[in-house]
């Protein structure tokens, strides 16, 4: 014999019961986890469809500023064509080449 005692091995009483519910467990986790993964990243109200929305939402507002701005330009046009006799003048010079009948106009075209 030996000066050291004999080591006994550990008898594990297996439980069916127990290891039996932690697979359930485990189970239920996963499709748990499955179902959320589905929710968020697939169908119509998914993660990436909503974020995708919001970028074309943004682009949409920038779009919606800047014609509002350019509609706010051409009313301002439009108010002084009906009033500002010398504004008139310039943009049917400016625009349409007219001439008052006294007058001569010369075309310069650039180089």
């Amino acid at each position: 014999m030996s000066a050291y005692p004999k080591k006994r091995k550990k008898s594990r009483k297996y439980n069916r019961r127990t290891d039996h519910h932690s697979g359930l467990w485990r189970w239920i986790i996963a499709v748990g986890f499955l179902l959320i993964f589905v929710a968020f990243f697939t169908g119509s109200q998914s993660i990436l469809k909503l974020l995708a929305l919001q970028q074309e939402k943004e682009k949409l507002e920038i779009q919606k500023k800047e014609l509002v701005q350019e509609n706010d330009t051409l009313k301002n046009e439009i108010e002084k064509l009906k009033k500002d006799e010398k504004y008139i003048e310039k943009v049917a010079r400016e625009k349409f080449n007219m001439k008052k009948k006294d007058e001569e106009v010369y075309l310069i075209e650039p180089r």
